[in-house]
């Protein structure tokens, strides 16, 4: 028997990778290179084969999913990013999926650019993407004690 909080990670992973789906079939098609970066993250995330296979098969309706921690916004951004490029393609629904995703975790659009440049020779290094996360997390820690008048 699966205990709830089981079936709570299960499904975060579940939404985490769908939004992941979305954004690699955005242009129209799924590529070989994208299919193998999704199912690289997703065994990476810990989900199963079959698993992998069932989300990829399900085309029913879903809402965007925006994690609630930083952590885990970041993860998906990072991921977000890997499949940008997988193709060798960044596509103008692609690069607009990620300013939406952005903009739902209030971060600047101008980050965009920063990502691009930041993988545009590849994946980052984890200190890299590290460090890149830093700052935006004390940019947004800045942004909110400033007092909104």
């Amino acid at each position: 028997m699966t205990s709830f909080f089981e079936h709570q990670k299960l499904s975060f992973r579940k939404s985490y990778f769908r939004n992941l789906i979305y954004m690699a079939s955005v242009d129209g098609e799924l590529a070989e290179s994208e299919f193998k970066v999704l199912y690289s993250i997703g065994i990476d995330r810990n989900l199963k084969s079959w698993q992998i296979e069932e989300l990829l098969k399900d085309t029913s309706p879903f809402d965007v999913f925006i994690p609630d921690s930083f952590l885990n916004r970041m993860n998906l951004l990072y991921d977000l990013m890997r499949l940008l490029f997988a193709d060798g393609i960044v596509d103008d629904k692609e690069a607009e999926y990620i300013k939406q995703i952005l903009s739902s975790f209030n971060l600047e659009s101008s980050v965009f650019t920063e990502l691009l440049i930041l993988f545009k020779d590849g994946t980052p290094a984890t200190a890299t993407w590290r460090e890149f996360t830093e700052v935006l997390k004390a940019t947004a820690i800045e942004k909110e004690s400033i007092p909104q008048l």
